[in-house]
This record gives structure tokens, C-alpha cells and sequence, in this order.
């Protein structure tokens, strides 16, 4: 509903609604809608938009003391990579903690502070702050101040960590991390575990029955046998994922995963000039799975990108070619499983760091797979023993579907050209789909039902981490279609004004996930699921 114009500091009073005055053009105040809004078919609203008083001495110290501290803290964390750098040639931290050279190690050591930090400071690079003293940061703390009326300093805050942690934690050497073969008798183990524990729903990511066939055919005993490299590079990551998800097992304690994959990833070179296969797609996609959650971002979009070109080779993206070649036959599902992940990790990516995706919805065929499990039940939600028969995947295949519409109406090029009355339909028709989704979700296991205070604990107890990334993701989709009623994600001077039901849907998505995360981690350790 209209509210009456506004009257702005010193008696001016403003006649435009929020869309004419974002438009420059003349409003003619007609109520309950003015004639541009009623084209539109937008709300008529006049948005407050507060004056701006000067800031008296003592606000002027404090930004002054923020932009001080701030400073210190780049010096703290020069003289730190400088320290490290003299205490272990050849590493180096980047500033902006989006990569690190460590020499003959393709691998973060993820056990120290330093990591930790560099994957933080990724991840708020890529998802919205950016890095230090870049325009978009400045708009993010005045976002942040205006809002709360709280200053922000992240790379403050950084450095009170580190320090806070150095105190009370004795600080190791960033270590290089050695290449390192597992044994066959350990990969017969991560075998067996795979397939007796149906982890192929959740990651489709080997046919088990052609690594058993190479690992008795005796390739690993023999590493300068001049045989296909993915085959060995293959069985190498894929331990090194099995490991890592099972390392408290005690069948699993003495293994070293990071020390495989630094193998594997050392086998990469050469494992890209040969002709690739599914062992070359397999290998690809272990590594991408298994250094995404550790912050490797950049390097887990290039083996998409590798992954990606690999699938569209093979014909993976097209289930009708797969019908029509002889070839692809016995691998057929297989196949079309492992295009499906990459689908989901590829419109994640997206959708997250606001980039194009790699694979274009127009080039593939987008039917679900026939052992795919989507119907309405607790089956997606809680811990149940897992079969290789059917497909869950870490998460809904039909979410990574809305996250492509998400990229492709929103937050592409073609759709921010695109006039306000254009884009907040696409809002409220994307805002619809997620909707319909989240009602076939069984009844108790809604979103909303859960983030609250006052949801009993036993709520939590039995939610798989399947479940949790349903509700987690949803809240994600949710903030990112009503993020686009501006014209970006952090206000800026370039940018109209968001709606306030877009603005208190996305605050809501926010507050909705942070009460989540709050909840459910007393709950849930990293193994509870897969």
C-alpha cells in the first residue's frame, strides 16, 4: 500500500514514489497507485530515505581509528608472510588470501591458522565484501553502518583473531605437505567402504567395479608401467576422498589423504595430455570435490572448467547421443550421474560468486535420472542407510535448477540491462518456483519450521547433512532472487533502490540461516552424513 510522500529535512516535500524518482521521471501522485506503477504492476511506495547530519569529532576520530587499525593490520600481515616466508622458503601467502605458491605443494596445510584466514578472507572476497580498500568493501561497511549503526572492520577483526589464537595456541610452520601412494591394500579398503556403505548416492563419482579391475591388475605395483595415467591417478584421489571423509575410521586413522591427492594432483600434467576417458572425468571430479570445502576455489573452477569440457567430449550433457553410440552404452548412467554433479557444483559456483556458468542449460538435455530420489519424504532429510540403487546427491538437483534461472535472469549481463518492471517479475516468478519447492518438502522438515529458537532439540538429532544443505541452500536461493531488486547485491551509488519486501525477505533469509547454523551444529558433526 502507498504511503504519503515524504517530507524531506528543511520543508521539501517529495512528491515521486521510490520507481519514478529511480526513473527521473514525473510522478502524478495518484493514490493507491501512481499511472507508472499501475503499468508496472509494482507496489506504489515512497521509501524514507534518511538525511544526512555531519558528523561531529567524535565520529570523525572513530573512522579515522578504523581506517588506523586497518592499516595496522595489512603491516601485521605483511610482517607475518615475511616471517613465514624466511621460516619456509618458498611459501606465500597472497594478500588477499585467494592463492598460495608452495613450491612442489599443490595443497593447503588445513590444520593452520594462516589457511584458515587465507580460506576466510576467499570466501569474503568472492561472496560479496571484497578485498581490502576495494570499492565494493566501502559500500559494504557503509551498508553495514547504516543499517546498524555499527562500524565494520574486517580485516581488523582478522587480525584480532589471529593474534587472539596465537596467544592461547602455540603456532606451527605452514608444512609442505609430501606426495605420498597409498597402498593397494588401502585402496581395496576404500573400495569396499565405498560400495558397502552407498556412498555412490551422494557421490556418484566411481564405477567400483572398474577399479577393482585395474587395482588387480597390478598397475599400482609397478608406477613406471607406461599405462594410461588416470587409471593410477584415479585410484589415488579417489582414496584420498575416501579417507578424508572417513578419517576417524578406525580402518582409516593412519591414512594420509592430503599427501594422496598432493600425488594425484602431481599425475595431473600428464594425466591432461592423453586422450581422456571416464577414468580422466573421474579424477578431475574427485579432485574438484575434494578441494572445494577447503577454500581452493579458483583451482576447483579450473578442474570444472577441465571437467566440464570433458563431459561435453564424452556426451554426457546429451542423453540422446549416449543412446545412439554403442560405445557409451554399458556406462551410460554412470555417466549422466557424474554430469549431474558437476551440474549441481557448477550452478553452485555461480550462483555464489556471481559468475558465469560453465555449463549452458540450452546445450543439455535436463531430465533427472531415473533412480533419482525427489519424492516427498524424510528419505532426503534424515540419516537412513544409503543405497548405490538410488540418486541423492549432497543436495536437490531441482534447487541447482533454480540457481541457473537465479544467474541467468538476475545476475546476468543481459539481465541487469533489463527494465525494473522486467526483473521484479522474474523476482516474483523465481520467488513462486522456490516457493513449490519448499511445499513438496514432507511436513515438519520445512525451512521455517526449524530455524526458530524455540524448535525442540530432538529436531535437530536425526537431520542428515543432506537435509541441513536443503534448508541452508533454500535459504541462500531465497536471499539471492530478492538481493536482485537492486540493481546489486551492496548498495551503491549506481544502484535504485530495493523494494522493502525484497529487503525484509532477504533480511529474513539471512537472520533464517544464521539461527539455523546456530541450531543444528550442536548436532551435526562433518561425518554425520557422508
Amino acid at each position: 500500500m502507498s504511503g504519503p510522500p515524504v517530507s524531506a529535512r528543511g520543508g521539501k516535500v517529495r512528491s515521486a514514489c521510490d520507481l519514478c524518482r529511480h526513473r527521473k521521471i514525473r510522478c502524478d501522485g495518484v493514490k493507491p497507485a501512481c499511472e507508472t506503477c499501475h503499468l508496472a504492476g509494482v507496489p506504489c511506495t515512497f521509501t524514507t530515505t534518511p538525511s544526512e547530519s555531519r558528523k561531529n569529532t567524535r565520529e570523525q576520530l572513530s573512522e579515522a581509528n578504523s581506517k588506523i587499525r586497518a592499516l595496522e593490520s595489512l603491516i601485521a600481515a605483511r610482517d607475518n608472510l615475511q616471517r613465514l616466508g624466511h621460516s619456509a622458503p618458498g611459501q606465500a601467502l597472497h594478500r588477499t588470501g585467494i592463492s598460495l605458491s608452495l613450491g612442489d605443494s599443490y595443497l593447503l596445510d588445513t590444520h593452520h591458522i594462516e589457511t584458515a584466514l587465507a580460506t576466510f578472507r576467499q570466501h569474503i572476497a568472492y561472496c560479496g565484501p571484497g578485498v581490502p580498500y576495494f570499492s565494493l568493501r566501502t559500500y559494504f561497511y557503509s551498508a553495514v553502518s547504516e543499517r546498524t549503526g555499527s562500524d565494520l572492520d574486517l580485516d581488523f577483526f582478522l587480525h584480532q583473531v589471529a593474534e587472539f589464537y596465537k596467544l592461547h595456541h602455540p603456532i606451527e610452520e605452514l608444512r609442505a605437505i609430501p606426495q605420498k601412494w597409498p597402498t593397494p591394500q588401502l585402496i581395496q579398503q576404500c573400495i569396499d567402504h565405498f560400495s558397502r556403505s552407498g556412498l555412490y548416492s551422494v557421490f556418484p563419482i566411481v564405477d567400483t567395479a572398474i577399479l577393482r579391475e585395474l587395482l588387480n591388475s597390478g598397475i599400482m605395483d609397478n608406477p613406471t608401467d607406461p599405462t594410461h595415467t588416470a587409471n593410477r591417478a584415479c585410484l589415488i584421489a579417489f582414496t584420498a576422498l575416501v579417507t578424508e571423509l572417513h578419517r576417524l575410521e578406525p580402518t582409516f586413522v593412519n591414512a594420509d589423504p592430503d599427501a594422496y591427492l598432493q600425488a594425484a594432483l602431481g599425475l595431473l600434467p600428464k594425466l591432461l595430455m592423453e586422450t581422456p576417458d571416464m577414468r580422466t572425468l573421474e579424477t578431475v571430479v574427485i579432485i574438484m570435490v575434494y578441494i572445494l570445502p577447503i577454500g581452493q576455489a579458483q583451482a576447483a573452477g579450473m578442474m570444472l572448467a577441465i571437467a566440464a569440457r570433458i563431459l561435453y567430449s564424452l556426451g554426457g550433457h546429451r542423453m540422446r547421443q549416449l543412446d545412439e553410440s554403442q560405445d557409451h552404452l554399458p556406462h551410460r548412467k554412470h555417466l549422466r550421474a557424474l554430469f549431474w554433479l558437476c551440474y549441481t557444483l557448477d550452478k553452485e559456483m555461480s550462483i555464489r560468486y556471481c559468475v558465469a556458468p560453465l555449463i549452458n542449460d540450452a546445450d543439455c538435455d535436463l531430465e533427472l535420472p531415473e533412480n533419482y530420489v525427489m519424492s516427498s519424504s524424510d528419505h532426503q532429510f534424515l540419516q537412513k542407510p544409503l543405497s548405490s540403487d538410488e540418486l541423492l546427491y549432497p543436495s536437490d538437483l531441482r534447487l541447482a535448477m533454480i540457481k541457473s534461472k537465479i544467474y541467468r535472469l538476475l545476475y546476468h549481463d543481459h539481465g541487469y540491462t533489463e527494465d525494473e518492471a522486467r526483473r521484479l517479475q522474474h523476482i516474483r516468478e523465481l520467488d513462486q518456483e522456490l516457493s513449490e519447492l519448499k511445499s513438496s518438502f514432507p511436513i515438519g522438515f520445512e525451512p521455517d519450521s526449524l530455524a526458530t529458537e524455540t524448535e525442540p532439540n530432538y529436531g535437530f538429532h536425526d537431520l542428515s547433512l543432506r537435509g541441513v544443505n536443503l534448508h541452508l541452500e533454500y535459504y541462500l536461493c531465497l536471499g539471492k532472487i530478492h538481493e536482485a531488486s537492486s540493481a546489486c547485491g551492496t548498495p551503491s551509488p549506481n544502484s535504485w533502490f530495493p523494494l522493502p519486501s525484497s529487503v525484509e525477505i532477504w533480511s529474513h533469509a539471512a537472520r533464517s540461516t544464521l539461527l539455523y547454523v546456530s541450531r543444528a551444529r550442536e548436532y551435526l558433526n562433518w561425518h554425520t552424513f557422508w
